[in-house]
């Protein structure tokens, strides 16, 4: 008899459930990673509408870059920009999307562009892929569109060098080819033919153009940073030394939209939005579960008094 109680107990106790409101406070972490994992995955197959409110920076780039264009068809003559692609894989998520975009705006207005790096030996390369893919749907062609140095390792007097006759520091391209023979490089003598340079990097690269480029050549530098490094060339921009800059993923799906073409930073930062919107709503529920879990114990204590 007293083994049937028990059995009988056990399926009692069995058949209640747990409250919902302390379902909620027990939720799986194993879920919640599931639930993460999930909703970052969805912009990268389904594309998710996102308007972004562009900041002043982020179309003060764009639009030197417009009135490089406007200047080269009203001239007649062809002004350079020069990609400083001083990042490595360390940095691709922020700096890859804000390269890309360049390239993209570059290409579809006509300007010719300079690849090449002093501090990191994978970003011209990195950016090489991202422009032969840009370029095989644009119909651009290596020599005549584009070239690229590749990694040139320079010290400060090279530098200063290269800024007053770039063929006394470059001799060949990444192919190995004389950049004399190459058909884009045949109006371009030194950084004074190149009126923008903008600098891809994770980390203080930007300061050497900054220092040394544009006080010898006159030239306007953009830059595209991670969003840690964003805050230090603030003060540069507000002194006119900076003209423009992307800050990490927010500034490439911004400069994506002046684009009207969402690629990596637009999908990078739907996924971001989706991760936070789970983070606020588990929080919310949990203190929901737990506000309803200490009202109810508070009324049963009222009610064994």
């Amino acid at each position: 008899m007293a083994e049937n109680n028990q059995e009988a107990g056990a399926v009692e106790s069995k058949k209640q459930k747990t409250p919902w409101y302390e379902v909620l406070q027990r939720i799986d972490r194993r879920i919640i990673y599931l639930i993460v994992f999930i909703l970052v995955s969805i912009p990268f197959f389904v594309p998710i509408p996102m308007r972004l409110e562009i900041s002043p920076v982020v179309r003060a780039l764009y639009d030197r870059i417009e009135q490089i264009a406007e200047e080269n068809r009203r001239t007649g003559q062809q002004k350079f920009v020069l990609l400083a692609m001083d990042w490595s894989p360390s940095v691709k998520a922020e700096n890859e999307p804000q390269t890309a975009a360049i390239i993209e705006h570059l290409f579809r207005r006509g300007v010719k562009f300079i690849i090449m790096s002093h501090l990191m030996p994978e970003g011209p390369m990195m950016a090489e892929v991202l422009a032969e893919r840009i370029a095989k749907r644009l119909g651009k062609t290596y020599g005549i569109d584009w070239v690229n140095f590749g990694f040139r390792q320079m010290r400060t007097a090279d530098f200063r060098a290269f800024v007053k006759d770039i063929y006394s520091m470059i001799s060949a391209d990444y192919r190995g080819t004389p950049i004399r023979d190459i058909p884009v490089m045949k109006n371009v003598n030194s950084l004074r033919d190149v009126p923008l340079v903008f600098c891809a990097t994770g980390s203080g690269a930007y300061m050497y153009w900054v220092y040394y480029a544009q006080p010898e050549a006159n030239c306007d530098i953009g830059v595209g940073v991670t969003a840690i490094i964003g805050p230090s060339v603030r003060p540069l921009i507000d002194s006119g030394q900076v003209v423009g800059m992307m800050e990490g993923l927010s500034g490439a799906a911004q400069y994506e939209q002046l684009l009207k073409r969402p690629d990596q930073g637009s999908r990078g930062m739907a996924s971001q939005n989706l991760a936070h919107l789970w983070i606020i709503v588990a929080m919310a529920l949990g203190n929901i579960g737990y506000l309803v879990s200490r009202r109810r114990e508070k009324k049963r204590l009222k009610e064994l008094a």
